[in-house]
């Protein structure tokens, strides 16, 4: 019984810290690609709104995460 109890609660904890991954993922991939369609439709030479949409994607994603913690 023991035992079952512990694999549960590692599996959970696994569970969690995966799906929060993915999350962080997510977040950084769709704030890159909505930098880069807006890189697309700006007359800029430079890609700023695809640095911008990233590194705000990773600070959103770590706050999220940071919270959650």
């Amino acid at each position: 019984m023991k035992t079952f109890q512990k694999d549960t609660q590692e599996s959970a904890g696994f569970l969690k810290y995966t799906g929060m991954a993915f999350q962080m993922i997510l977040i950084i991939v769709s704030c890159t690609f909505l930098g880069f369609y807006a890189d697309q439709n700006l007359p800029w030479k430079t890609p700023f709104a695809t640095i911008v949409g990233m590194l705000l994607g990773v600070a959103s994603s770590l706050y999220l995460i940071l919270k959650k913690l």
